[in-house]
């Protein structure tokens, strides 16, 4: 046991390290501002309807140091409406250290993010039988560039993974020993899950099918009375868990919301509330156009989520993800624990494949521990491709460290060059703002006093940036001035080609202008130079 367990601890103090190093000089991403708004709206104020779109939990734990710290928000809690100028405001205009604020805001999802790990760990070495192979499993997750990348900031969508994980992994040992403690667990983590993004309400059909497969298989016997009773403990547990996290509305806020509500159903109508928002953006698609692999649509595409992963993957990962497969379809005797696991990602990927957003892998997030999972699972089956698969493993982990600091833009080698990225997928996949600040690090550093900027990102350029940021000019607009350096936000650059968006793309722009590339600064801003 000493080994697998000091290995683990060093691999979390590695991860841990990388998280925190690279994620220092992340700038505020296109989300960001608002969650952690929302989140100390909703704990100093009791307001839950300011970003409705997100439930309430995971916002509120990344503000809790925040609060915990002493920063304060004004009650006057509405810009317009707009949860987003609301964001930047705090971080940026209230007189706060906005760069403090955001790395106190992203401490709790890193720890989530290592406790992912050792959830997995503990799986997969319960099912396989083998704590080596959970060592396995942990580095699979971990050193995961998509993983680590949201595994730093203060979005919701970590969070989900960590919840839904935890209450699937509770949920087989419920079925194999029920207990009432296993159960709360399940309750606990399921209502956690569901409190921090909706797309966590996949654990209820998942659950249900889940059972019905552990009946056929003759996983459950003679214990059957007893699952059924703790089965509904733990339907108890993840309900409690709701109504308490949705009672954190104030009374204020439940007078102008819900005056006809009876108190006790407030947490109710609150979730329903929640379900309309979020069922209301998730099926009407997305403001702007969505691209793939060189097309736009205003919907998406049923092959978007595993055409992202074969660019955003590790190679490694992916040959792994293929020998399971293959040692499946040979096999055909998988342990419970990974028909679980595989069945989860069946059902997610389902459901993300049957709406309209199309804006980033990160939707998808909670497939990946649960497919790394299934991977070592199955291989452990086989003994003699261990030594395959450590080397396969250690490949992956030097990927990630390839990739550092620049976890969000990582894609394989598969796309040639990384100047190709924005030719396969754009927003969260490879610029989402983050790079603002090494921005203004290559600036100073090149002794650059002016430049123009065309930022796509929850940073902000006055604050972030040292430099002078000329206005006036774009795509379709006045030709860039001699002598002058302009950043372009790779997004932008990007969009530019769908013309109900910009009149010019930005090729035909930079021509125009006289403009040459330079370089790219943190794999999402390039710059480009008038002589």
């Amino acid at each position: 046991m000493r080994r697998p367990l000091a290995g683990l601890i060093l691999l979390s103090i590695v991860a841990a390290a990388l998280a925190v190093g690279s994620v220092r000089l992340d700038s505020a991403t296109s989300d960001e501002p608002a969650y952690i708004a929302a989140g100390m709206i909703k704990l100093l104020h009791g307001r839950l309807d300011f970003f409705r779109d997100q439930p309430p939990l995971m916002n509120s734990i990344s503000a809790l140091p925040l609060v915990l710290s002493g920063y304060e928000m004004r009650p006057a809690w509405r810009v317009g409406g707009n949860h987003w100028a609301y964001g930047q405001r705090l971080l940026y205009l209230s007189g706060y250290d906005g760069e403090r604020m955001l790395f106190l805001a992203r401490m709790p999802t890193i720890a989530l993010f290592i406790a992912l790990g050792w959830v997995v760990y503990l799986f997969v070495a319960h099912h396989s039988g083998s704590r080596g192979w959970g060592v396995f499993a942990f580095a699979l997750t971990i050193f995961c560039p998509t993983v680590m990348a949201h595994g730093r900031l203060a979005t919701v969508d970590l969070a989900v993974t960590f919840f839904c994980f935890t209450a699937a992994a509770l949920f087989v040992r419920l079925i194999e020993a029920p207990s009432a403690l296993v159960a709360i667990g399940v309750g606990v983590a399921t209502g956690a899950a569901v409190m921090s993004k909706t797309s966590a309400n996949v654990l209820g059909p998942y659950f249900v099918l889940l059972l019905v497969i552990a009946v056929i298989g003759k996983k459950v016997t003679d214990r059957r009375r007893v699952l059924l009773m703790t089965v509904l403990a733990a339907a108890v547990a993840a309900g409690f868990i709701i109504v308490l996290v949705l009672s954190e509305g104030s009374d204020r806020y439940i007078a102008d919301n819900f005056p006809d509500t009876p108190r006790l159903l407030v947490p109710f109508a609150e979730y329903l509330e929640n379900i309309r928002a979020i069922r209301s953006w998730y099926t009407r698609g997305a403001a702007l156009p969505q691209f793939l692999f060189g097309q736009f649509s205003r919907t998406s595409w049923w092959y978007y989520y595993p055409a992202a992963f074969l660019v955003k993957a590790t190679i490694p990962a992916i040959l792994l993800v293929t020998i399971a497969i293959g040692v499946m379809i040979r096999d055909r005797r998988v342990p419970f624990g990974g028909v679980a696991a595989l069945l989860f990602v069946a059902l997610f990927a389902g459901a993300a494949a049957a709406g309209e957003l199309a804006l980033g892998i990160r939707y998808v997030l909670p497939i990946f521990p649960f497919l790394y999972a299934w991977v070592a699972i199955v291989i452990a089956r086989v003994p003699r491709l261990a030594v395959v698969a450590v080397v396969l493993v250690i490949w992956h982990g030097a990927e990630n460290l390839r990739a550092y600091p620049s976890y969000i833009s990582y894609f394989n080698q598969f796309i040639g060059s990384h100047r190709n990225a924005d030719r396969y997928l754009i927003d969260s996949n490879l610029d989402w703002g983050q790079d603002l600040r090494r921005l203004d690090g290559w600036a100073r550093e090149k002794n650059v006093q002016e430049i123009v900027l065309h930022y796509f990102g929850g940073g902000a350029p006055g604050v972030d940036l040292r430099v002078r940021v000329i206005g006036g000019y774009g795509a379709g607009g006045r030709p860039l001035p001699k002598g002058s350096w302009f950043a372009l936000s790779r997004h932008f650059y990007r969009v530019s080609f769908e013309p109900s968006v910009s009149r010019e793309t930005y090729d035909d722009y930079l021509k125009r202008s006289g403009a040459r590339y330079v370089t790219t600064v943190g794999g999402s801003i390039n710059i480009y130079r008038v002589d």
